[in-house]
């Protein structure tokens, strides 16, 4: 993944600016801390998706205007594209313990992404102890017949703990999961098939 984080910063900032907001006041209505987002207008911290798309409602612009245009995260959080039905939204904490098994909770408006996509889904985070460094709120629009590629965000449908994370691979070959807070999760090779990519991010409400 290209290393934007400074270009992203100053594009933050600038954006900050333009709407005429001090960090801390842009920090609240983002719901961070003044110091986290400085850390990202410098660069020091990485940009995560939740990171952009609650900005992006601060400043009131669609989500990947905030980002740079080698941002890969450009993609990931396109529009959202109402169809005349919506695609079926999951808990996380439902398929935490009931795996394939769980039943949705209501529908959501796909990512264009995955509109008209048989077997698309969506997720909500609201249990963080299941998806470390996600953000409450945050939906995953998944694509299940995209094949997932080393750097794609994924669902974990191997045993769903922890619930998504990056797929990764190492120097020997060995392909393992690494969550947005560090965590790394080991896989069998037969296993990186049960894996469904997330094709778009986006934020409850």
């Amino acid at each position: 993944m290209a290393d934007t984080g400074g270009q992203d910063g100053v594009r933050l900032r600038s954006l900050r600016g333009k709407a005429g907001m001090s960090l801390a006041a842009a920090a609240a209505a983002a719901g961070m801390s003044k110091g986290e987002l400085s850390k990202l207008e410098t660069g020091a911290r990485p940009i995560r998706p939740d990171h952009v798309v609650r900005l992006a409602r601060v400043f009131g612009l669609p989500a990947a205007e905030l980002l740079t245009p080698g941002n890969p995260y450009r993609e990931l959080l396109g529009e959202v594209q109402p169809p005349a039905a919506g695609i079926p939204l999951f808990d996380g904490r439902d398929l935490a313990q009931a795996g394939s098994n769980a039943q949705p909770v209501g529908t959501v408006a796909p990512f264009e992404a995955v509109r008209d996509v048989p077997g698309a889904y969506a997720i909500i985070i609201n249990d963080l102890s299941n998806a470390p460094a996600l953000t409450p709120g945050v939906i995953l629009h998944v694509h299940p017949a995209r094949v997932a590629s080393v750097g794609d965000l994924v669902v974990n449908r191997v045993n769903w703990l922890p619930l998504a994370f990056y797929l990764r691979q190492d120097d020997d070959g060995r392909f393992y999961g690494l969550t947005l807070s560090r965590r790394r999760v080991d896989l069998e090779f037969e296993e990186v098939e049960r894996l469904h990519k997330v094709a778009g991010v986006s934020f409850l409400g």
